[in-house]
């Protein structure tokens, strides 16, 4: 009985190297398409099993998460990480519901106050990393740490919002639903700031901080700045928060870390630094939205959201890893 023996000519080899190649110049051009494909599909798939989906609702539900992967990517960009970022929503929560409403500044001046105060934090976070040369992942874990201690001291107990504007972003604000109005904001505000010279500069950095030196850019200001960015984008994360479940729960603080890092990394954008963008951040945030989803709808246990999160960052980095891998050479 003979047996066939199947042979891959150069050409076929030659060939399968091309698009492979050719897959791997998207990916980089374009390093937001893995996740806008993969949540495209999911998106296709929950409106398959729950064709009821509210518009207004979903936003809402999806806003929190979006906006503290936007938050975290502003520093990653920069070369650095902010593991203080859920906390930092928490803490705007807390002060917008049980301080600022009560004393009477609930109002839109809450914003300015919120957003100050957000600034204030990032920025103090790229101080001490900056100045004093320290690593990111351990100074802004240190401040997760002191955050959330400080969240448990302020609200105690959960604190529960009865009246205001910020109720309105569970819904809509005009026509307009809540949830897309608090990511769309900032997405328009970065996409402006992107085109200027500190948007061009951060990528600069966050590639290689001492060639960006070499060349006259002002490294610590624009690493400082990324932070103080990502503090102002927490603050709207809060607000966000708080329109979601009209109420603030400090034990919660640490809510928002995993997924954000994980949407960070799927939505293409390089855990080094330099590659990738807040659309990028946003798909990215919206598949561990619909994973969490599809896990209620098919009534799995909680328990294994951690292990997804897992599974999913570690898709994201090697999928990062492969895209990015140079090109073999062709032989002659």
């Amino acid at each position: 009985m003979s047996q066939r023996i199947e042979v891959r000519t150069p050409t076929s080899h030659a060939a399968g190297n091309d698009v492979w190649a050719r897959v791997q110049g998207f990916l980089r051009r374009y390093p937001a398409a893995l996740a806008l494909v993969l949540a495209a599909v999911m998106l296709v798939v929950s409106f398959a099993i729950q064709p009821n989906l509210n518009p207004g609702q979903q936003f809402a539900s999806f806003a929190p998460i979006a906006l503290a992967a936007m938050a975290t990517a502003s520093s990653v960009l920069g070369g650095g990480i902010d593991l203080s970022i859920s906390p930092q929503m928490t803490l705007s929560s807390i002060l917008l519901v049980g301080y600022l409403t009560p004393a009477g500044l609930g109002g839109y001046e809450s914003i300015w106050i919120l957003l100050i105060i957000g600034g204030i934090v990032g920025g103090l976070n790229g101080l001490i990393i900056v100045l004093l040369r320290l690593p990111a992942m351990v100074v802004t874990l240190a401040m997760m740490f002191i955050i959330t201690g400080l969240n448990l001291r302020l609200a105690p107990r959960p604190v529960i919002l009865f009246d205001g504007w910020v109720m309105n972003l569970a819904t809509s604000v005009w026509i307009i639903p809540g949830g897309l109005l608090t990511i769309g904001i900032p997405l328009v505000l970065w996409l402006c700031l992107s085109k200027t010279a500190f948007g061009r500069n951060l990528y600069a950095v966050g590639g290689s901080d001492a060639t960006s030196f070499s060349s006259g850019i002002n490294v610590p200001l624009i690493q400082i700045m990324s932070y103080v960015v990502g503090g102002i984008i927490a603050a709207i994360g809060g607000f966000a928060l708080t329109g979601l479940v009209s109420s603030v729960d400090a034990s919660a603080s640490s809510a928002y870390i995993i997924g954000a890092i994980t949407a960070v990394a799927l939505g293409g954008v390089s855990l080094g630094g330099g590659r990738g963008g807040m659309i990028g951040a946003i798909a990215g945030a919206a598949v561990i939205f619909l994973v969490q989803n599809m896990l209620t709808i098919f009534g799995v246990s909680q328990v294994w959201l951690n292990l997804v999160y897992g599974a999913l960052l570690l898709f994201a980095i090697v999928a990062t890893a492969v895209s990015s891998a140079p090109a073999k050479e062709k032989k002659s």
